[in-house]
């Protein structure tokens, strides 16, 4: 870009570079466990309960209530798309999978999960989700 001043000398103005934007699908991996003895908890009730979005600086909860049952490993794992299918305000998609991009203001979001155990009073546990690690490991003790 060429910019003549009064003068009629030319001075070269650089252009700014646009950061690229990159998205990246999200997923959380739950597994459910008992700090006492060590054991993981079987047929545990898990759902996703709500997120608070750094992108719309609002908290969206899931309007379902959509349970989903932990395997002999304890385990439950919640892919990019059933985090989107939950309704709890990530962006999304052309193929419905729940994402963060990497600008400052859409990189990060808490999303609340419910754990019921027959017997046990119910659970709520706070998972923090970023950019830099979409795909998140999270161990929940039930006492």
């Amino acid at each position: 870009l060429l910019l003549a001043s009064c003068g009629g000398s030319v001075t070269v103005v650089e252009p700014v570079p646009v950061a690229r934007v990159e998205y990246r699908p999200v997923s959380i991996l739950v597994e459910v466990y008992d700090p006492v003895t060590n054991y993981v908890w079987e047929n545990a009730a898990v759902r996703i309960i709500e997120a608070d979005q750094e992108w719309s600086q609002s908290t969206c909860s899931n309007p379902y209530s959509t349970w989903y049952f932990t395997d002999t490993a304890g385990q439950v794992y919640f892919d990019e798309a059933m985090i989107a299918d939950a309704r709890v305000g990530f962006l999304e998609d052309n193929f419905g999978c729940a994402l963060l991009g990497s600008r400052y203001f859409e990189d990060e979001a808490t999303v609340v999960i419910e754990v019921d155990i027959d017997g046990y009073l119910y659970n709520f546990f706070t998972v923090d989700i970023c950019f830099d690690e979409p795909d998140i490991f999270v161990q929940l003790p039930i006492y």
